[in-house]
């Protein structure tokens, strides 16, 4: 069962900004995360909440909602920066 996936709009603001060939392999992985949004790489610290992806150098910062089992993309981190 794939789950609804809700973007923010920092995700949409970010996502605006990456070519369309990066643009295509996030979808993909989107995809992934809407069949199983459990199974990604949990954060720690301020981002506890939250889990991310890896497409090449960028991350992909979600949250999932166990309750409404619905997942939320937060934002696209480039490199390190998670500010």
């Amino acid at each position: 069962m794939a789950y609804e996936i809700k973007p923010t709009k920092e995700f949409e603001k970010d996502f605006r900004k990456i070519d369309s060939f990066m643009q295509k392999r996030i979808k993909k992985k989107i995809q992934e995360v809407a069949e199983n949004p459990e199974r990604h790489k949990h954060m720690h610290y301020d981002l506890k909440d939250s889990c991310r992806i890896w497409i090449g150098k960028l991350r992909i910062i979600f949250s999932y909602d166990k309750n409404k089992k619905e997942p939320y993309l937060e934002k696209v981190v480039f490199g390190h920066k998670y500010e």
